[in-house]
């Protein structure tokens, strides 16, 4: 019966397709057109059945933001939310991983909730919902479909990976949420012509490079829609552009002089992502990140982002309109990018994550352009079926992360990486307090966070190398290494202990983290005492990365 539903509401949108809104036309006329002939609304031909199925979707929507905020309170966190948990205690301009959005986003959420799971990812939450709420009103703007513009948010919410940026607060939820927000203001300045919404553009671009420096790949798609469209050539002439520059350089200053201030130290990690990880076999590494984005976005709706991001770029250069190369003149080169990347370095799964906002949009309008022009019974059946994959997909995904009721080893489950993180501070923070040790070291910055948020605070993990992951914290307190002895956790097989400046250095046992089916994440913990000095001898606040990797 939900399928019927669905067909009727895509048959009722491609009516409308048909009736004046994929038609080259302005933006403007199209929603004059709408507002002056009220049986060209959606589902004007069948009114009952395709309200019914947009609302069955929001109803879908609404119950997985449910899901998420009660897992967000409920599960433990991942090794790179402690982490960025850590940063939030010592604010700063930059960190060494990432800017300092994220850091900001959980310090805000913990000064209302506390130093809890929800706190921590309280802001992110939000966030996915004011991203809906700006990807609405982008498509509106655009093509002036109500119904349209809501079936984009159902798609968008039935991801995986939108689920996973609202539980999982890392870098990657500010930069989509701001990336949506450039989309927002983009399509603002087509339906309007207003050159203000320049400066929204411009701000929105600098704080998604404030949140994750892959923002900057939205740069040439931007440039490609002011070249190859009238509107956008337009605008080389008027200064509100540059305007929007020069706001986007003042949001993104703290953290260019974070970089100044510590040897360029940030910049040069990430740039060196394209030097290293090399897949050993090309063709591997793209399936692999195109299998990881299926996963992710689920497969159907990723295969209508990957191919609406395309027919959006054709259409738009072959006709010369702003909403289409607007959406395919971003999406499809970054597509690009990531793809041909892929073959020569590890794209981790996760990256192309700001792609989705323009591609959603792309698959929606591009489907419903296409459907509504010619017959395609296998292309109609999988753009209907694509938001319940896309639900049934999600559930799966949350019900393993809330129960584990899938049988699964825990080094092949993704859920894994959040669960037995308490478990495994206790047993830890009871033997420290069995043998008296006083400060815990560690030599990952995983388990550094994770000890801290579980057990010992931020002030009470140390690592022992990387220590320029640290520049914005306080040095260790050294006189707790010699007033008492120190634990050592490593993971399980680990040397590091060898060059550490302790007289002795006994394991006194192995810790094993509960985490899904068969759980193999052990670590060794060891008593050392006679501590001779100069463990956190160097200062990362004025060295380079490299230099304060050494122990």
């Amino acid at each position: 019966m939900q399928l019927e539903l669905m067909h009727r509401a895509v048959s009722a949108i491609e009516r409308e397709s048909k009736s004046g809104v994929v038609p080259m036309v302005s933006v403007g006329e199209a929603a004059f057109h709408k507002k002056a002939n009220p049986s060209s609304q959606p589902f004007s031909g069948n009114v009952a059945g395709g309200n019914l199925a947009l609302t069955l979707g929001l109803i879908a929507v609404a119950g997985l933001l449910v899901a998420r905020f009660v897992l967000a309170a409920t599960t433990e966190l991942a090794e790179d939310e402690a982490y960025y948990w850590m940063w939030s205690k010592h604010l700063a301009a930059g960190y060494y991983d990432h800017p300092a959005m994220i850091a900001w986003w959980i310090r805000a959420g913990t000064e209302i909730f506390g130093d809890t799971a929800f706190g921590v990812r309280f802001v992110g939450l939000v966030s996915t919902v004011a991203g809906s709420y700006f990807l609405w009103r982008a498509s509106l703007a655009l093509f002036a479909d109500r119904a349209a513009a809501i079936l984009a948010v159902v798609w968008m919410n039935a991801t995986i990976l939108s689920a996973a940026a609202g539980i999982v607060s890392t870098p990657d939820t500010p930069l989509a949420f701001f990336a949506t927000c450039v989309l927002f203001a983009l399509a603002k300045l087509v339906e309007t012509g207003r050159g203000a919404w320049w400066l929204a553009i411009g701000a929105a671009l600098g704080l998604a490079f404030m949140s994750k420096y892959t923002a900057a790949l939205m740069l040439p798609g931007l440039f490609l829609w002011m070249v190859g469209t009238r509107e956008g050539r337009r605008w080389f002439l008027r200064p509100e552009p540059y305007l929007g520059g020069v706001v986007a350089l003042v949001a993104i200053a703290p953290v260019a002089w974070w970089n100044y201030a510590h040897g360029w130290a940030s910049f040069a990690k990430q740039a060196a992502h394209g030097v290293k990880d090399k897949p050993a076999n090309a063709f591997a590494s793209v399936g692999e990140l195109l299998g990881g984005q299926a996963g992710l976005a689920t497969p159907l709706i990723f295969f209508f982002c990957l191919w609406g991001s395309f027919y959006a770029l054709a259409r738009g250069l072959r006709r010369g309109d702003a909403r289409w190369l607007l959406l395919g003149g971003i999406a499809a080169p970054m597509w690009a990018f990531f793809i041909v990347h892929a073959a020569s370095q590890k794209i981790q799964p996760n990256w192309p994550g700001l792609v989705y906002p323009f591609a959603i949009l792309a698959a929606v309008h591009g489907g419903l352009a296409v459907l509504g022009q010619r017959r395609a019974p296998v292309l109609r059946v999988a753009f209907i079926a694509a938001p319940f994959v896309g639900v049934a997909f999600t559930l799966v995904a949350l019900l393993q992360l809330g129960t584990g009721a899938i049988p699964i080893e825990g080094k092949k489950d993704p859920t894994a990486r959040m669960k037995g993180w308490a478990t495994l501070g206790a047993d830890i923070d009871r033997l420290r307090r069995e043998h008296g040790a006083g400060l815990v070291l560690t030599d990952r910055y995983a388990i550094t966070g994770e000890l801290a948020f579980y057990g010992m605070g931020a002030d009470g993990v140390a690592q022992i190398n990387d220590r320029i992951r640290y520049a914005n914290f306080p040095p260790p307190d050294d006189t707790r290494l010699k007033d008492a002895p120190a634990l050592l956790v490593l993971k399980a097989g680990s040397q590091a202990k060898a060059s550490l400046p302790f007289d002795s250095a006994v394991q006194i046992g192995t810790v094993t983290r509960p985490g899904g089916l068969r759980p193999r994440d052990a670590y060794a913990v060891f008593l050392l005492s006679g501590y001779r000095g100069g463990l956190f001898a160097c200062n990362p606040a004025t060295k380079r990365g490299e230099i304060c990797s050494q122990m």
